[in-house]
């Protein structure tokens, strides 16, 4: 199985709820960069086999899929998962998969979860893990649960440019709330280029190094540059793969980062079965 990655087109910050949460609108876009997922049956338990830099087993959002739609008196899985996706970027690996998870264990043991079931499940465990089981691009509402496919035209490839630090989400919504940051007024989906995103001036204050690695981004010919999530990746978007491949030629060595060239896929996961 393939759990994709995604970008933040567009994100505006339009409040906060009284928990704490902020609420968003934000162009979600599933791009070809991929996690690899195996599931293997098994009478009993779940297992997972991940990169040890993640932590333990039972804190990994794949993992927790599988308990949370297997249960306690269902079937088992042997998980393994190569990750591909870089972690603390806000490219929503984990999301994705237990995105993938979720629905590769729908097919693997025939359970007749609807993509609605599989969402309610998701949801509980990520706000963005319910884009993933669906349709991509979309326009996303509220904590991240709200979601709309739309029909848009999006940039045929992008060069996503991946600093080597992170950018913890709730360090930089927090940063947001310090620094006074307006709320942006709700509107309809904006028309792309520009990619705007509202935690660009948090994540910049948390990471000084990012405005100085955008500043070499946007002098690279381009239909514009734009930040995903909340950091730490940066990406640029082109009319085509060719362009795309020629910017991560002229930039490898420029900047401290890791270059990966994705194009947009149409969903947030694919079963190879």
């Amino acid at each position: 199985m393939l759990a994709y990655a995604k970008l933040n087109l567009v994100l505006r910050v339009v409040g906060r709820r009284e928990d704490g949460y902020h609420l968003i609108q934000s162009l979600f876009c599933a791009v070809d960069l991929a996690d690899e997922i195996e599931l293997h049956p098994q009478t009993r338990g779940i297992e997972l086999f991940a990169p040890q830099d993640l932590g333990l087993p039972e804190k990994n959002l794949a993992f927790q899929a599988a308990k949370a739609l297997l249960g306690e008196d269902g079937p088992g899985v042997r998980i393994v998962l190569r990750k591909n996706i870089p972690v603390g970027a806000g490219l929503g690996g984990g999301s994705s998969d237990a995105a993938a998870v979720l629905a590769g264990l729908n097919w693997l043991y025939s359970l007749g979860k609807t993509e609605e079931e599989l969402k309610r499940i998701g949801v509980s465990l990520g706000a963005d893990v319910p884009f993933f089981l669906g349709k991509s691009p979309a326009w996303v509402e509220g904590i991240g649960e709200l979601i709309t496919p739309v029909n848009i035209g999006l940039p045929a490839a992008f060069l996503l440019v991946v600093p080597p630090f992170p950018c913890p989400t709730a360090k930089v919504y927090r940063l947001f709330d310090e620094l006074g940051l307006p709320f942006s007024p709700r509107q309809g989906i904006p028309p792309i280029p520009p990619f705007a995103n509202d935690l660009w001036p948090a994540a910049a204050a948390l990471r000084p190094e990012l405005p100085k690695i955008r500043e070499v981004l946007e002098a690279v010919e381009s239909l514009g540059v734009g930040l995903s999530g909340s950091g730490s990746a940066l990406f640029l978007a082109f009319p085509s793969r060719k362009d795309a491949e020629k910017a991560k030629e002229r930039l490898s060595g420029k900047v401290e980062a890791k270059l990966y060239v994705a194009q947009p896929v149409d969903r947030g996961y694919k079963i190879m079965g």
